[in-house]
This record gives structure tokens, sequence and C-alpha cells, in this order.
């Protein structure tokens, strides 16, 4: 599955410009005259949990060496793969599970070379021999990586669709209203609803949302911030917070916020399958 060398593609890449080099997407590179379908599925890693950094976090390792990243410094093991190992990843941001990613090829290219997978990209193709350095792109050109990525988005949506399951059916829930402070145990179901018709406080209909113990928390942190949900603007007292959210009817949360998506069963069918995403608006 020999992918092809590109030359020139890059020129004059300096060491500031590496940290956004994962988000490379439009480098010239000729098709792989490999088939384009995988003739084996995909063995995708279980979801991993057994690697922590020394502060008990999970972390990521590094594809080639033996260095770890926790998972919310990516941009970090992204930088270092691209200045100590001259792998860029396109499109990093696309990837939904880079644990699962990283762990995936980390395994592959021990099987075969890199040069495998990856088109090669050579920088300062102009200058003297010595001075011009080659890097490694995996994109998803190459149809094995196409694949895996799509293979992670129906794998989170199956996890999403299990975990909104899960919290249709559970009569545990606790939760205080934002509003009136009133308390409601049982389903989920009880306190939305009773927030939308007694506050006209409207987040959706509580069977399209998915980890709603997480959201209504990040709803009261900043309602507890003293920002309206709506606007984002943030005021001096609870009173006027409240007297703004009433009178400028900003008891809803604000749609160009992406912070909310991840809370939305919809958005990750729009990942996993766009063409049922665009049948389920009609």
């Amino acid at each position: 599955m020999a992918a092809p060398k590109t030359q020139g593609a890059v020129a004059g890449l300096e060491e500031q410009d590496l940290e956004s080099c994962s988000g490379v997407a439009g480098v010239d590179c000729e098709e792989s005259n490999s088939k384009d379908c995988i003739l084996e599925p995909l063995s995708l890693p279980e979801s991993p949990g057994g690697t922590t950094t020394l502060d008990g976090s999970a972390s990521v390792p590094c594809i080639f060496c033996e260095e770890h990243f926790p998972v919310a410094e990516q941009d970090k093991l992204l930088k270092h793969m691209i200045i100590e190992h001259k792998l860029v990843i396109a499109d990093v941001k696309l990837v939904v599970d880079f644990q699962r990613y990283i762990l995936y090829w980390k395994k592959r290219f021990t099987e075969q070379p890199i040069t495998d997978f990856c088109s090669v990209i050579r920088i300062n193709s102009t200058a003297p021999l010595e001075e011009q350095d080659n890097y490694f792109l995996l994109c998803d050109v190459l149809p094995e990586d196409r694949i895996l990525r799509e293979e992670l988005q129906k794998q989170r949506l199956k996890e999403i669709l299990e975990q909104q399951q899960q919290e249709r059916n559970d009569t545990n829930f606790h939760g205080i209203c934002m509003f009136c402070n009133e308390e409601f145990v049982g389903n989920r179901s009880v306190l939305l609803n009773h927030m939308a018709r007694e506050h006209a406080f409207n987040i959706g209909l509580p069977d399209n949302i998915v980890n709603c113990s997480e959201f209504l928390c990040m709803l009261q942190k900043k309602l507890d911030n003293l920002q309206c949900l709506y606007c984002e603007k943030n005021f001096r007292d609870k009173n006027t917070l409240r007297d703004h959210m009433r009178k400028k009817q900003h008891r809803r949360i604000n749609p160009k916020n992406r912070e909310y998506d991840r809370f939305y069963v919809i958005n990750y069918l729009k990942e996993a399958y766009p063409e049922l995403w665009w049948k389920s608006l009609l």
C-alpha cells in the first residue's frame, strides 16, 4: 500500500509553523496506486483507560516513541510528532476519537513502513541537498485512514445512543431547577419539562439530549458566574441577571455556541451518517 512521494509541496516550513501543520488539508498528493478498499475489517482499539500521566489523567502515546501526553494536551503531542518524527496528521480536528486513532496507527506503523501509509513532503526542495528534509503526511486520501475515521465516528454514535437510552430509562435522576430551586427526583424529563413549562426555558426535547447532567451543570455554572445563557454578557448580581433574562426573553441558550453541540444526539448522527442527517431534517 505504497503512498506517493510529493516533492516541493511545502517549501520553507519553519519550526514556529509546525503547530498549525496538524490541520493540513490541501497538500497536493497524487492518488496512491493501492486499491480503494480494505480487504479485512479494521480492528479498532478497545476504549483506552489503562494509560495515565503522573497526575492520574488519561494520556495518549506518541505513535513512534514512549512519550505520553494528557488527552487534554493533544496539540503538544501533535507538535512533538511533527518536530521529533516529522509526521503531520491532516484534518486532525475531524478525528472524533483521537486516542483510539493514535493507538490504531501506532500499531500499524510497527507492522509496515511509514511510507506505505503516508505521502512524503520534501521541504526546501530548491536548497542544497543537505538542507532538504522530508515530512510524512497521514490523511484520509489513504483509504485505510478514511475508513478508520468513519468507523470511529460510527463507534462514537453507538456509544452515545447507548448513553442516551440509559438516561431515558434512568429513574434515579436528581436535579434542581435553575430558576426556582425546586428539586426533582425521578426521570430527567420531569425537570426539563418543568423549566420549559414554568420558566419558558427550553433546551429541546429530553429524548434529543445526551449527557444531560453534565449539560445542566454547565448551564448552572454559567448562571453562578452571573452570565446570561443567550447573549453571554456578565452582570453584577443575580437579580440584575434574572431581570435581564426575563425582560429580554433570554431564557434560552445561544444557538451559535458550539460547546453545546455535544449534548445533542443529532450532531453525532450528522458526523457518522450525513446522508441520514439530511433526511432527518425533511
